[in-house]
């Protein structure tokens, strides 16, 4: 009984078909814009790649000629540090100054690398 049921209520369905050749023009546009939006996406996501790579090569050669330099600062800071009274707060500085030493070199890298980054990806542009 129920097949019967279903059996009339799609005797009449009679759905309307596009044209061969209307679907395959449209399947071809689809997949044409589809190829497009990936060799796009290629083209950023090596762009993407090209500027991280720049920001840490640059991020590197700050952190490493900063810390060539520490040598000299520290003998300057111990020589500095005999020269002050043995009460005043720049003593805790001189005592301290390898880690706050440190720290700048690792914010001066991370400076760089960033504005690196943001310099390589305004120059390396898309291809249209």
């Amino acid at each position: 009984m129920e097949d019967e049921k279903i059996k009339s209520l799609f005797s009449n369905y009679d759905p309307e078909l596009s044209s061969d050749f209307s679907f395959m023009s449209k399947l071809e546009r689809n997949l044409d814009s589809v190829e497009i939006i990936r060799k796009h996406t290629s083209e950023v996501r090596s762009r993407y790649r090209k500027a991280l790579a720049f920001a840490a090569v640059a991020g590197f050669i700050v952190g490493y000629l900063f810390s060539l330099t520490l040598p000299y600062l520290n003998k300057t800071i111990a020589n500095w540090k005999l020269s002050l009274a043995n009460d005043s707060f720049c003593i805790t500085i001189a005592e301290n100054f390898s880690i706050l030493s440190w720290i700048i070199i690792a914010g001066a890298s991370v400076f760089a690398a960033l504005n690196t980054y943001e310099l390589s990806l305004s120059l390396l542009k898309t291809k249209q």
